[in-house]
């Protein structure tokens, strides 16, 4: 207790820092986070940024990207980021697969609520369409395939139609997208990529089988996003309960003994560098629905946990965020980047107000 009036302090110096550089008072009253979220976004885009996205990332990851970038601006409202999302969700090269589609409807969909240009929400109309009416089949029962030659299904492409259809439904109150989500859901809920212990692994086998491969931290994300959104837009808390119930899952789950999200393999490949990212991107918009309570409060110190082990790897800012959050590794660049500054920015949050 000796120590409240010092850290009471530091927190107001750094709101007067905040509110200086022009900064939304939601995150500077949050001990900080801003500022290094802040300062992690700069180092994103001092060593990576180009024209239409950043230098050394992956075509989809362009998408997530400039989603936890939205989210910077979402939660601070500080807008320098416009140009380089705008320049990102209009960049749709390299897109090979029906998953990187679906990124891209979805952060075009977060663009449009910006500016509410008409080109990125008639862009997500017209590729959610083709993806769900040429690659939604009865094989496996139902859900889309993977890639262009319908040889996997799996758990990514899935969850993001689900969620892809909550975002498209909040854009447009088309009831077909709603419907659709929980078309989606209600296969994939009955697919078996979900194993008893909550955990989504990746796909399904050619018998239409759980296929034992690993349970990535993304699977679980993407899909607390879907259900999440469902309650919002069903009125069914049934779905945030099974959000909550996949979260606690996972950070239980895939953490490390000291509780640092790991991801199930020793080696991850570029792709894989962004995973956690979008974790806490998602498990960041489950908390801003939950009131305060014990499994708000589990994940909300998971969260500050693994932020700290964040920005302590990175030197306070001064080095780029590493691949791996629970030891440095020497796998860096723009994806990275972004996990940590997803991870930071929902450090920041508080309980809702109930």
């Amino acid at each position: 207790m000796k120590h409240a009036p010092l850290r009471a302090g530091l927190a107001r110096l750094f709101a007067a820092l905040l509110l200086l550089l022009g900064s939304a008072p939601l995150l500077a009253r949050d001990d900080g986070w801003a500022t290094r979220a802040r300062i992690t976004a700069r180092y994103l885009d001092r060593h990576w940024g180009v024209a239409g996205g950043w230098d050394g990332i992956e075509p989809w990851q362009r998408f997530v990207a400039a989603d936890v970038l939205i989210d910077y601006r979402r939660r601070t409202g500080d807008r320098r980021w416009d140009r380089k999302i705008t320049g990102a969700v209009r960049n749709r090269t390299g897109l090979s697969a029906n998953d990187d589609d679906l990124w891209a409807v979805i952060a075009s969909v977060h663009a449009w609520w910006i500016g509410r240009d008409p080109e990125l929400l008639a862009y997500a109309a017209a590729t959610y369409r083709h993806v769900v009416t040429t690659y939604w089949d009865d094989h496996c029962g139902g859900g889309l395939w993977w890639d262009r030659r319908r040889t996997y299904k799996n758990a990514i492409t899935n969850e993001l139609l689900i969620y892809a259809s909550t975002q498209m439904f909040r854009a447009t109150g088309q009831a077909s997208y709603r419907e659709w989500a929980l078309r989606g859901w209600s296969w994939f809920a009955q697919s078996s990529m979900i194993g008893p212990d909550g955990l989504v692994n990746d796909g399904l086998d050619a018998d239409c089988r759980n296929n034992g491969q690993p349970r990535f931290s993304y699977n679980q994300g993407v899909l607390i996003g879907g259900l999440n959104d469902l309650a919002g837009v069903t009125g069914n808390a049934h779905y945030d309960e099974l959000a909550v119930r996949t979260a606690i899952a996972a950070i239980r789950g895939l953490s490390t003994p000291e509780g640092i999200l790991h991801e199930p393999v020793d080696a991850i490949g570029s792709d894989g560098l962004l995973f956690k990212g979008i974790f806490a991107y998602h498990l960041g918009h489950l908390l801003e629905s939950l009131p305060d309570g014990p499994e708000r409060r589990e994940i909300m110190a998971w969260v500050r946990q693994n932020a700290g082990a964040v920005w302590i790897q990175s030197a306070s800012g001064r080095q780029p965020v590493s691949g791996d959050w629970a030891e440095r590794s020497l796998q860096v660049g723009a994806a990275a980047q972004v996990s940590g500054l997803a991870v930071l920015l929902v450090a920041g949050d508080r309980p809702p107000l109930r």
